[in-house]
């Protein structure tokens, strides 16, 4: 399978043993596409116009002094293609909502939007670092544009945080975990939505 990842150098001080302030360390967001189990499709055609902000988004983290940077954008955007494909029938991306709603090719036109990350880690090797990750996604009718679904999905995970040398497999885990349940946890929204199964073509 394809691995989703945005890999960019990471600042040489590292996390939980930095001595100097003010140093920025550019994470490393790269996960595989979580396993999702079968299910209906939906018999809908949709286009997915994301927030002029979701493919850009990004989460700093700061604590004493450094700040620590999660690019998110493009593993979201991958996120959010294979949600929409694996639910419905045919899946068009499109740069703008209204763009979407100009195809009259699509049913629905779906819009994710990042609406906030949040974080905790200590500072010894032992104590877990947490994450949270918030997406909403809208279903809009394409000939009315009037919202038919709308649902926030919230993802979590921890890890230990490790040491200069295992901190790096730590946060791969804790970025894959992340993505599984965020992944699952929207695939099980969408399919389990009433306002989309009993909406027709």
């Amino acid at each position: 399978m394809k691995k989703f990842s945005f890999a960019i150098t990471r600042c040489l001080c590292l996390p939980l043993l930095a001595l100097a302030t003010g140093c920025a360390h550019m994470m490393d967001v790269s996960v595989q596409p979580a396993p999702i189990g079968p299910g209906e499709t939906l018999p809908l055609r949709v286009a997915l116009a994301p927030d002029k902000d979701f493919d850009s988004f990004k989460y700093e983290f700061h604590l004493m002094g450094d700040t620590w940077v999660y690019p998110f954008g493009p593993v979201l955007e991958a996120y959010a293609r294979r949600v929409a494909e694996t639910c419905f029938l045919s899946v068009e991306k499109q740069a703008t909502a209204e763009a979407a709603f100009a195809s009259s090719s699509v049913d629905l036109v779906l819009t994710p939007r990042a609406v906030k990350a949040e974080s905790s880690r200590g500072v010894m090797a032992w104590d877990k670092t947490r994450i949270t990750l918030v997406v909403e996604w809208r279903a809009r009718d394409r000939a009315t544009q009037n919202t038919v679904w709308l649902a926030t999905i919230t993802a979590e995970a921890e890890e230990p945080g490790g040491n200069a040398f295992s901190h790096s497999g730590h946060e791969r885990v804790l970025m894959q975990k992340l993505f599984d349940e965020l992944t699952v946890k929207t695939v099980e929204a969408i399919r389990g939505a009433t306002e989309l199964r009993g909406k027709r073509p």
